[in-house]
């Protein structure tokens, strides 16, 4: 049997694994309102033709007050471009990221983690998920139009049926060091609580 994976879904694994546990630890509110600034940042930035709207309102803005302080002054002062050909895919990237940010800082500022029971916590893993899916979703789209060429590689994983015990007695190492990395990581995101 052979089972095929993208790298883009073996790269966003470990992401998954860590939004499933901050979203156990943050809670389907803070989740969930995490999740509506993300669909807003890929309302805005999800696409170049979108975020070029955005861009050409932000220098519609800059214009505004280029005329503003001209008229207050008594001088003329032209504003530059603030978005131009030559930095569309810088916006719409820096954009992103922003709202990004500005999610997450909402969601923890309006979302509320006490009092949650085990479903709210299972809702908030699973909201966490889909978070992290979002952004890495999006964080492809711009690799993949940046630099085609990185994501054309193919791999494949090889599961094969074995009775033989060597086999897992082998797989032990690789087995534990996993698990050490799972503590290591438990252990650091504990450590503001383990302190207090």
């Amino acid at each position: 049997m052979q089972l095929q994976l993208t790298w883009q879904l073996l790269l966003t694994l470990p992401f998954l694994i860590i939004g499933g546990f901050y979203g156990w630890r943050r809670g389907w509110r803070e989740e969930g309102i995490t999740l509506i600034g993300l669909l807003g940042a890929l309302l805005f930035f999800g696409s170049a033709s979108r975020a070029g709207l955005l861009g050409t309102l932000v220098n519609r803005i800059a214009q505004a007050f280029g005329l503003f302080f001209s008229t207050l002054l008594g001088r003329d002062i032209t504003s530059s471009q603030v978005v131009n050909d030559g930095n569309r895919g810088v916006f719409q990237f820096v954009g992103f990221v922003v709202f990004v940010a500005l999610a997450y800082i909402i969601g923890g500022a309006l979302g509320q983690r006490g009092g949650l029971n085990a479903g709210g916590r299972a809702l908030g893993a699973f909201l966490g998920l889909v978070n992290v899916f979002v952004i890495a979703s999006q964080a492809f789209g711009f690799i993949r139009d940046r630099l085609p060429s990185v994501f054309q590689r193919e791999g494949s994983i090889l599961i094969s049926p074995d009775t033989d015990a060597v086999a897992i007695r082998n797989a032990l190492p690789t087995i534990f060091a996993l698990l050490l990395i799972v503590l290591l990581i438990v252990v650091f995101l504990r450590l503001p609580k383990i302190r207090q």
